[in-house]
């Protein structure tokens, strides 16, 4: 896993770099892959969501509006938002204060900012890395510490709907799948993600870590270069 330091000034690269790069392949169909991720949220499919907590640009190239929030209240940001009692979300500000003011000075300096943001963002990656081992267990049934597509296709046409024995078995001996159109383009543009995410020597079987890079690019600087072609070719 790359260090926060080094992501951070990835993701910079990320939001000026977009005119910079050559990009060619299959158009993305991002509003159906948000869709789908926001399902995914809701524990009933296993996407690469979206929304990526604490990183600048969505994965369909909109600004994160909770951007800064999230960086400045890391996990507390759930509590905000839940929370519509004005008093008691100045006693939480008032604490997060305290807690930035490292020296008790009564101000926060750029370099006490600078040290909570780095902590706050090192939890969005930790949720997300824990995450990831909840998601991983579900996809790697043989617990090999390895998937491969099939593996992975089959868990999430199950999470549509479909048979997930019946569904194998034509897998297994290369029958043609009946899926609709708006599905299967969903799986077109994961697989090209797939492909992504598998380091070279490439075998088509992720790792714990390799997952992780598919579900949340910001893991993964080759990723993160991958999230803005796609951002470019949907715009």
């Amino acid at each position: 896993m790359l260090r926060s330091q080094a992501l951070l000034c990835s993701w910079g690269c990320v939001y000026f770099s977009l005119p910079l790069l050559f990009v060619c392949g299959r158009p993305a169909n991002n509003s159906v892959l948000k869709e789908k991720a926001a399902e995914g949220r809701e524990g009933k499919e296993i996407l690469p969501p979206d929304h990526l907590n604490g990183v600048k640009l969505e994965r369909d190239g909109h600004l994160n509006k909770e951007f800064h929030q999230e960086l400045f209240l890391g996990k507390q940001l759930d509590e905000f938002e839940e929370d519509s009692e004005p008093r008691r979300n100045r006693n939480k500000l008032v604490l997060i204060f305290s807690k930035v003011d490292r020296n008790n000075d009564k101000k926060i300096s750029a370099k006490e900012m600078q040290r909570w943001i780095m902590e706050k963002t090192d939890e969005h990656f930790q949720e997300a890395v824990e995450e990831n081992k909840m998601h991983f267990r579900a996809v790697d049934p043989d617990g090999d510490g390895h998937v491969s597509w099939d593996e992975y296709k089959i868990k999430f046409l199950a999470s549509k709907g479909f048979n997930e024995k019946e569904i194998a078995e034509k897998i297994k001996n290369n029958e043609e799948l009946k899926i609709d159109e708006e599905t299967q383009e969903v799986l077109d543009n994961l697989k090209d993600r797939w492909y992504q995410a598998d380091n070279p020597p490439p075998d088509l079987l992720l790792s714990e870590q390799e997952f992780l890079s598919f579900l949340h690019p910001e893991h993964s600087r080759g990723m993160l270069h991958f999230m803005v072609q796609e951002i470019i070719r949907d715009l």
